[in-house]
């Protein structure tokens, strides 16, 4: 699905982004110690699994954006207000998709998504 394809495109850019902006910061990015993906059965538990995912992002960002201007870090304010912008985008896009399933049911829904 290309809206899927297009989220983690995306999702791959912020890290890249994130890994500069450390590197920047003089810092030493850690991407060994990733957090665990939970895949889900089927589509609705796909989302509904993406979507616990951009909620956990979404409060990390606002965190870290407090951080950033406790500390006068304007640059990781910006980087990181733009990201957040993107997840919001990415779970709002989730609830729309979880919000079709439940109306139509998820026959009706996969026949749309392959239209």
């Amino acid at each position: 699905h290309e809206a899927i394809e297009k989220r983690a495109i995306q999702e791959m850019k912020h890290a890249e982004a994130l890994i500069a902006r450390i590197i920047f910061l003089e810092g030493r990015p850690i991407v060994s110690q990733l957090k665990p993906i939970h895949i889900g059965a089927t589509i609705p538990e796909q989302h509904a699994n993406d979507r616990q995912a951009e909620e956990m992002a979404i409060k990390a960002y606002n965190e870290g954006i407090a951080l950033a201007v406790e500390l006068g870090d304007n640059g990781t304010r910006e980087l990181l207000e733009s990201i957040l912008k993107d997840e919001e985008a990415h779970l709002d896009w989730l609830e729309a998709q979880l919000d079709q399933i439940e109306h139509m049911g998820i026959q009706n829904y996969l026949v749309e998504q392959v239209d």
